[in-house]
């Protein structure tokens, strides 16, 4: 009689742990639309910054406007990993790069270095609005990427104002 209370017993734990178990993986929350529209949107942002910089980069006659460039391209890129990293983990798929935006960067003209500068101010002054707004996500990891990357995103914002006001 003992040896069947312990099996019966080994059942319902058994039972129990399973029934638990399914409970924590329903638990896990899916992401909100807001938070799917972040990675979305921030990868196709961080992209085009990145796409745009080393498009652009060798039609610049300003040295400071080059310089910046390269730091968009460089920063860009290694937030575009860290993105990436993030939305494996939240099992999202990242969008394609979209080519469109090179075309007009690739031409030389007088006027490159102003259309470059004033559409970095844009670009960040949208990233920024992106990113505080993910830095208030429920989703904790999601909410300390965007707190993390904020200070750059305002640094590049900054950086560009000030180019764009020296040239």
């Amino acid at each position: 009689m003992t040896n069947l209370r312990m099996k019966t017993s080994k059942s319902i734990l058994s039972v129990a742990l399973a029934a638990t178990l399914a409970c924590l993986v329903q638990a896990s929350p899916e992401l909100s639309r807001s938070d799917r529209q972040f990675f979305e949107k921030a990868a196709k942002s961080g992209m085009k910054e990145v796409a745009v910089s080393e498009a652009v980069m060798s039609n610049l006659t300003s040295p400071g406007i080059r310089e910046f460039a390269r730091t968009m391209s460089q920063d860009h890129a290694k937030a575009n990993e860290e993105l990436k990293a993030l939305a494996m983990k939240k099992g999202v798929t990242l969008p394609a790069p979209d080519p469109k935006p090179m075309n007009k960067w690739s031409k030389n003209t007088k006027d490159t270095d102003d259309e470059y500068i004033a559409e970095m101010v844009d670009d960040h002054k949208d990233a920024v609005d992106l990113f505080e707004k993910a830095a208030k996500s429920d989703d904790p990891d999601i909410a300390a990427f965007a707190q993390k990357t904020l200070p750059t995103l305002r640094h590049h914002l900054e950086m560009a104002k000030m180019q764009k006001k020296a040239n």
